[in-house]
């Protein structure tokens, strides 16, 4: 297509094929091959200057558009290397929703203004169908329960330990170190636990009944149950990092135990093995190791097939 548009600016077969970097003959056989697959004849040959027939016009009118498209999209492809845009769908299971949501769409909305995020949060067997279906690049959650499967690369991050936060001036400040089971006289908060999870929960707090009966609230929005236990006397489970904001302005205090928790996160992002990650998604993607662990990251390599 570029040589019939070059054959209709020149007007002569020597000037376009320099115009290409084809020699004469090499560049007559292409435009004859084309007129032949086509079946009509594109160009008058007949006079001191070639010019385009009536077939030759649309097709010469066609490759122009043709040939811009071509331009624009390697441009285009070159942004988006450069992360100078694109449109990401990604997942966040609660805690990577309350520990690096703002951060990392703080970074990509002020450094790449021109990379769209839409961002679901929810929990992570939901994340999953999305991400089965097409509709995320890549989700951060709790990765325990996620089984091992050939399709999916799950690539840890670091593990934060669990605490229990209350407002400044709670009851259960009174007493330091507090029994772990002595807060079980107070209303208890938390985002929803894995079932090991919660079981190791109920087993530490020595709780022995039904374990839907023990928090006064289950919600996967960490910044609600934050503003709720600072408004109240609810006392919230968590790592520290989904708190810092409250924390560092003194509006929440961890509780020191005498058992202190031995629960941690285990979140991890998950991706499936056969897609290709835009560049877009894995800029994101080392925002999060880097915002969890300091310092700029590299997207780890694919594990083995078939190990998560």
């Amino acid at each position: 297509m570029k040589n019939v548009v070059a054959l209709a600016k020149h007007g002569s077969f020597a000037q376009a094929a320099e115009a290409v970097h084809l020699s004469q003959p090499a560049f007559s056989r292409s435009i004859q091959s084309l007129e032949e697959d086509l079946g009509v004849e594109l160009f008058n040959r007949g006079q001191r200057k070639i010019t385009p027939t009536a077939y030759g016009k649309l097709v010469v009118n066609r490759g122009q558009r043709m040939l811009a498209e071509v331009t624009n999209l390697k441009r285009d492809v070159g942004r988006m290397r450069a992360h100078e845009f694109g449109e990401i769908a990604i997942g966040l299971g609660p805690i990577p929703a309350a520990v690096l949501f703002e951060s990392i769409l703080t970074r990509i909305t002020r450094d790449h203004p021109g990379i769209h995020v839409r961002v679901e949060i929810t929990h992570w067997n939901n994340l999953l169908k999305l991400l089965e279906s097409d509709d995320l690049d890549f989700f951060i959650a709790d990765v325990r329960e996620l089984v091992s499967s050939d399709r999916l690369i799950i690539d840890p991050l670091p593990e934060f330990t669990l605490g229990m936060y209350v407002r400044k001036n709670h009851p259960a400040l009174s007493v330091e170190p507090i029994n772990p089971r002595d807060l079980l006289r107070f209303s208890i908060g938390s985002f929803k636990l894995p079932e090991i999870s919660m079981a190791e929960f109920t087993q530490w707090l020595e709780f022995e009944g039904d374990p839907k009966s023990l928090f006064a609230v289950q919600c996967d929005n960490m910044r609600a149950l934050e503003r709720v236990a600072v408004r109240s006397d609810l006392i919230v489970v968590g790592p520290q990092l989904g708190f810092q904001e409250a924390i560092e302005n003194q509006l929440l205090v961890e509780v020191k135990l005498t058992a202190p928790m031995s629960m941690t996160t285990h979140m991890g992002v998950v991706r499936l093995r056969e897609r290709m990650l835009a560049p877009g998604a894995e800029l994101l993607i080392s925002m999060a190791f880097e915002a969890l662990m300091g310092g700029p990251q590299e997207l780890p390599p694919p594990k083995a097939k078939g190990s998560a």
